[in-house]
């Protein structure tokens, strides 16, 4: 990962995504979803260096489902389209809402998944382990325990599908059923389960047993890091922070608004807007300039 924004001190990168993510889960107007969306789903391909196709299937599949979910169980709006089977209307303004809503939720998810690149568990440590020393460890934990069982998960997953394979070999076609298929393949997915919740048990309690072994809370904790705050770290903070009070005023003057209900009306404000976007476009900014300057200096080799 060739990313400058990750160099740059942890509070700054983890403020950033208070920022960000705070404004895009706390409101609904149209026209920032659409740019944390844009956004979030350009940087996380920059970060990823590849188109993931099973990820974005995966981002397409909760939009269609949370944008059709709203009309099926809301039907407030005065623009009715048409009815359902169950005699319900659906209506324009219900429609806008579960797709503004989704368009929400997939954002989060590509913002989030950004985040589990640039912020490490060392980062989150140097940032809470003085302050918030028992928080601090349990969200490293935390981060670190995910990857571990989803790989784990992985490996038993595919010994049992060996041992199966090697099973079904050795039976032939006896088994013809499909509901014995059924059956088979849901007690295979419940003895996955099991194990691998047993495993994670047994892991905590292992690391349990060996932090108390080496002192943990015995004593006053130290902590280290080897990052230093610089001034261009304090010029992103403080953009970060400014350019985010700025769109929160807007919201709460209405300078930008969306009113969804009973009719749609949409107020837009070009300054607001794009304000926003550059405080979602932080990360995409620092790389461009990065890699202009990168380039000036080579130029004078």
């Amino acid at each position: 990962m060739n990313d400058e924004f990750s160099r740059f001190h942890p509070l700054v990168n983890i403020v950033f995504y208070i920022c960000v993510l705070g404004i895009t889960m706390f409101q609904m107007q149209i026209g920032l979803i659409i740019i944390s969306f844009i956004v979030a789903l350009i940087y996380y391909i920059f970060l990823k260096k590849e188109w993931n196709l099973k990820f974005f299937c995966g981002v397409i599949v909760v939009f269609l489902t949370s944008a059709v979910i709203n009309p099926l169980f809301s039907h407030r709006g005065s623009t009715l389209l048409f009815y359902l089977f169950t005699g319900n209307p659906v209506t324009l303004e219900s429609i806008v809402y579960g797709v503004a809503t989704a368009g929400i939720i997939c954002a989060m998810i590509m913002w989030f998944g950004s985040f589990n690149i640039i912020i490490t568990t060392d980062k989150i440590l140097a940032v809470l382990g003085k302050t918030m020393p028992v928080m601090a460890t349990l969200l490293t934990m935390i981060l670190r325990f995910i990857p571990k069982m989803t790989e784990h998960g992985k490996d038993t997953l595919e010994a049992n599908q060996a041992l199966n394979g090697v099973k079904r070999q050795n039976e032939g076609k006896t088994i013809k059923a499909k509901i014995k298929k059924l059956k088979d393949k849901f007690k295979e997915e419940a003895k996955i389960f099991s194990i691998i919740t047993t495993w994670s048990l047994e892991n905590s309690v292992d690391t349990a047993d060996s932090m108390r072994a080496r002192g943990y809370g015995t004593g006053k904790r130290t902590s280290y890091n080897n990052y230093r705050f610089t001034v261009r770290d304090g010029i992103i903070l403080l953009w970060s922070i400014v350019l985010t009070i700025a769109t929160i005023v807007a919201l709460h003057n209405e300078i930008i608004i969306t009113y969804y209900y009973p009719t749609i009306r949409i107020k837009n404000d070009v300054m607001a807007y794009v304000i926003f976007g550059l405080l979602c476009l932080t990360p995409v900014l620092i790389n461009i300039w990065e890699t202009l300057r990168w380039n000036r200096l080579k130029s004078k080799i």
